[in-house]
């Protein structure tokens, strides 16, 4: 058992479970400049392209005069498959020409989710510290290292190599895989099923609500909410046990016993 320390918060682990997106990597940089790409690609499909960008950001949570994603929003915490089915029913109700139903999902595929599923550019993929130290540190101390997020598992593996870190991780689950969507608890069980650890020995940490409501739905012993995501410590104060300014809180295990 390691004791690894949180910022000031220390914590007898033996896995730590990391969302991705917002957690392992800074979520602005990456995430802004594929949704903008995504509403371009569905406004200039119809015929009232300002009507239809301004409802997509009001739905999918996100503020274009500040440029600035809600904490509680879909698209900063959904899986893409929902955020699809919400463009196909902004489409639906507001589309000009309008569309029918099976059209409006059509489009919506083929292009708002076609350019999620874009190559990412692995410059704008800048994890907010050392990160195969920070896994090569975890491995030495006999802690276990997982990674569940609502992003697909190719452009999770992509990310995760880029990063340098994909032969580190212990077990990826992503939202593609056979388990309910967060903050479903079913992942985090599987995880501690895969290593061998109980619950209330597993540390999750992530950027949003959505992960700490899972954290705290599985029964994890410790909540660390990071803020490299679009979460105020305000917002994440409500449901983590500690809120650090990233990943680089996470200090080298103090002890192993």
């Amino acid at each position: 058992m390691a004791s690894l320390s949180f910022g000031s918060t220390t914590f007898d682990a033996g896995l730590v479970i990391f969302d991705k997106d917002g957690t392992l990597i800074h979520f602005e940089p990456i995430w802004q400049s594929i949704y903008l790409a995504a509403v371009h690609a569905v406004a200039e499909q119809v015929e009232n392209p300002v009507l239809v960008a301004a409802e997509l950001h009001a739905s999918l949570g996100y503020d274009p005069l500040h440029s600035r994603f809600s904490t509680h929003g879909p698209f900063a915490t959904a899986a893409n498959s929902i955020v699809g089915t919400i463009v196909a029913t902004v489409l639906y109700h507001h589309a000009q020409p309008p569309l029918s139903w099976d059209a409006a999902t059509a489009l919506a595929a083929h292009t708002f989710l076609a350019a999620m599923d874009a190559p990412l550019d692995p410059a704008l993929l800048t994890a907010p510290t050392d990160l195969p130290a920070l896994f090569d540190s975890l491995a030495a101390a006999g802690v276990g290292v997982a990674v569940i997020t609502s992003d697909e598992r190719a452009q999770t593996l992509f990310t995760l190599d880029v990063l340098g870190v994909g032969e580190r991780v212990g077990l990826v689950i992503a939202s593609d895989d056979a388990y309910p969507k967060k903050p479903a608890p079913e992942a985090i069980w599987a995880a501690c099923a895969h290593f061998g650890v109980g619950v209330e020995r597993a540390v999750m940490v992530g950027d949003s609500l959505t992960d700490m409501g899972m954290g705290r739905a599985a029964g994890v012993g410790l909540c660390v909410g990071v803020l490299t995501g679009p979460a105020s410590r305000e917002d994440l104060e409500t449901q983590a046990d500690v809120v650090v300014e990233s990943i680089e809180a996470i200090r080298l295990p103090i002890h192993n016993s």
